[in-house]
């Protein structure tokens, strides 16, 4: 179920998140008292919006047939149609 790859490593690979910019969020992140999680960073910093958050997590997860072949608009579509049908 899980392909192994972190949160911000399928930001990238969706072309939500540039290389730098998942550097300054595992910076961020690091530097930060009290725990957050990656994906919470992100849209914290203005780097990633919430659904394009929940793709990722849907890509990690394995939801959708042939997922990591999809781009991020073809996995916002169908996490949205399978939203409207139940």
């Amino acid at each position: 179920m899980h392909n192994g790859k972190k949160i911000g490593e399928i930001l990238v690979d969706l072309k939500v998140l540039s290389r730098p910019d998942l550097e300054r969020v595992l910076e961020s992140v690091r530097k930060r008292q009290r725990h957050q999680k990656f994906g919470q960073m992100a849209r914290d910093m203005g780097l990633a919006r919430e659904e394009e958050i929940l793709a990722a997590l849907a890509v990690q997860m394995d939801l959708l047939p042939d997922i990591r072949r999809l781009n991020l608009k073809q996995i916002l579509q169908q996490l949205h149609e399978a939203e409207t049908t139940t």
